[in-house]
């Protein structure tokens, strides 16, 4: 058994490799980016709390999407544990199958090169990656319709029950999946109508009988999934907006992470593909043979499914709902590889034909690792880090608001955060000063930290951010009141302030240093050097021969700065951020310092900058 095995590898090394790859490139910093809005619902509504009745009723509450993937979270939940890794982890698996699913369709629809030569494509394929690391169900949705087509293109050239029935299984899993799925589905009988028509290897009654048992099979199945059907179709409006006249152009990009590098590589090989085509002879016959005509039979599957998959919900987008989102057309990813690759199997010229895929290869890897810095580099909301700097930073009772409470309430465990907007806050405690007290704010996902000039004056007055998150598309902000505000700094100890550092050593640097009409904007970092700045506070003192002026910075996480220093200690409570009017300064000319205290630790450092205020 383990020769076998390792026969079988050796003989197929190529697809062993690529698997490998593709799995790497799947697997690794899975858990690096924040879950975003999106997946939070998929944590929300696969809680393993929950029983399938349940998951189902939330899906008919927040959003209508056909259950499958759901509930296979939900099962997994239970079983390995309620968390981002673990719902993740269960995407990557899918998209590895997914590696190998395209192998086979491309293989059964062509040949085995053209199924190598899609995986190699598809396990450097931006979009793919990207939604294999997603806990949604999108990496679902692409493995279910390759393999309904691997399933159809096997029930075509081998017409018998036992593939009957698996094609309308994995056709149901299909739209089981999405419901986008569906109009791949209609595509699928199309093909199946021409080859009842036109039946090869079978008479047309019997392909009419299994065309119809698996239609009914995927229909009877469909069935439990009627509430949810039901509910998109009563939908009157919808997050998404109407699309611009190059939507689809822009999807095809999308699929290629927008590089034009790729796109210079891929547009030609489609091209090529046409040409080769529009050499082939007319058959004589109507019946097209998948075996002999591979090129007609696979332009004729993949043309349908693309086709159709994209004509129907463009047309319903501008005669009913808006319903265009590039992830959406995942299920179309496998149709458009598979035409480069048997484009690439096209190319007589060896040399010619592994520059090209050594070429896709090597810069799809780089524009992932190099150009995108897709696994050091955030690109989704960070609904995580802004929860855990609240976490780590806010005190006992302190109240915590959000216009998003229901996704940020997961990573308290708790409905802990009250849902809120932001100037309903303040409008209510203009009226009614004796709320004046500290609270939070945290939001994500396009939402702004915005204040309204009606509720402006009065923020200024009375509240000061003593902590701040700016995130990837995420923030959280700690408003106290001017009045709780001690300033208990004492710099007279460190005069007369002819050397650069007083106290413990503090490191430090003014990122911007901004003077305007009527204001002073200063933004930088700065630490006390080997100690961990979790308590930090950050002053910055304006010294002057007859006033020193001493304001409380709004301190920011800086992740960045720990990371410079490369050491074991953390300085993320680093970043300072300070917007002084300058009518709260005397005239004079003022010498910049910053001044840090965390416990009983203290340090005051000189600066190069100098205000002048007339």
């Amino acid at each position: 058994m383990f020769r076998n095995l390792i026969n079988l590898i050796k003989s197929n090394k190529v697809i062993f490799l690529f698997l490998i790859i593709g799995s790497f490139l799947r697997l690794y910093h899975l858990n690096f980016q924040s879950p975003w809005l999106d997946e939070i619902h998929t944590l929300n509504e696969a809680n393993p709390k929950l029983s399938f009745n349940e998951v189902h009723d939330a899906l008919l509450i927040a959003e209508p999407h056909p259950p499958l993937y759901f509930f296979i979270m939900n099962v997994v939940f239970k079983i390995f544990g309620y968390s981002t890794f673990i719902a993740r982890m269960v995407s990557a698996i899918i998209g590895i199958a997914g590696l190998y699913s395209i192998y086979l369709l491309g293989k059964e629809l062509f040949s085995k090169k053209v199924g190598i030569y899609a995986m190699i494509l598809l396990s450097v394929n931006y979009f793919h990656i990207y939604y294999s690391q997603d806990a949604r169900m999108y990496g679902l949705l692409f493995l279910t319709t390759t393999l309904s087509f691997y399933y159809l293109t096997r029930l075509i050239k081998t017409p018998t029950l036992k593939n009957t029935l698996i094609f309308g299984f994995v056709s149901t899993l299909m739209i089981y999946s999405h419901f986008f799925a569906v109009f791949t589905l209609f595509a699928q009988y199309i093909i199946l109508l021409y080859y009842i028509i036109f039946p090869f290897n079978i008479s047309r009654a019997r392909f009419f009988k299994y065309s119809l048992i698996s239609g009914l099979m995927t229909i009877i199945l469909y069935i439990p999934t009627y509430k949810l059907i039901l509910k998109t179709t009563e939908m009157k409006s919808i997050w998404i907006q109407m699309p611009s006249l190059d939507v689809y152009t822009q999807f095809f990009k999308d699929f290629f992470g927008q590089s034009e590098t790729i796109l210079f590589f891929i547009v030609p090989l489609i091209i090529f593909y046409f040409i080769k085509l529009f050499d082939e002879n007319q058959n004589q016959k109507n019946t097209i043979n998948p075996i002999e005509d591979k090129n007609i039979f696979s332009f004729i599957v993949l043309f349908l499914w693309i086709l159709i998959t994209i004509i129907i919900p463009l047309i319903r987008t501008y005669t009913s709902l808006p319903m265009l989102v590039n992830r959406y057309f995942i299920n179309i990813l496998p149709a458009v590889l598979i035409m480069i690759s048997i484009a690439l199997s096209m190319i007589n010229n060896k040399t010619v034909k592994y520059g090209m895929i050594s070429i896709l290869f090597v810069f799809s890897l780089s524009d992932i690792i190099i150009v995108k810095k897709y696994y050091t580099q955030p690109n989704k909301s960070q609904f995580r880090e802004a929860s855990e700097f609240v976490k780590s930073n806010s005190k006992p009772n302190e109240i915590i608001y959000s216009s998003l409470s229901w996704y940020f309430n997961y990573f308290f465990n708790e409905p802990k955060i009250i849902d809120k907007p932001f100037n309903s806050i303040i409008s209510e405690t203009k009226n009614d000063t004796t709320l004046l007290a500290p609270f939070w704010y945290i939001n994500s996902h396009g939402n702004k930290f915005e204040i309204s000039k009606e509720n402006e004056q009065f923020f200024n007055d009375n509240y000061v951010v003593d902590k701040n998150f700016e995130g990837y598309d995420a923030w959280a902000k700690r408003f106290t009141p001017k009045k709780l505000i001690k300033n208990d700094i004492k710099i007279d100890k460190f005069k007369p302030f002819t050397k650069p550092n007083y106290g413990n050593k503090i490191k430090a640097w003014i990122e911007k240093f901004d003077i305007q009409n009527d204001s002073i904007k200063i933004v930088g970092w700065s630490f006390l050097e080997k100690i961990d700045s979790k308590n930090s506070d950050i002053y910055l003192v304006f010294l002057n021969d007859n006033q020193n002026k001493i304001v409380l910075t709004t301190l920011i996480n800086r992740p960045d700065i720990t990371a410079t220093e490369n050491c074991n200690i953390d300085y993320n409570n680093s970043g300072f951020d300070l917007k002084l009017l300058k009518k709260e300064l005397n005239k004079g000319v003022y010498r910049l310092s910053i001044n840090i205290k965390n416990g009983k630790k203290e340090g005051i450092t000189m600066t190069d900058k100098v205000i002048d205020i007339k």
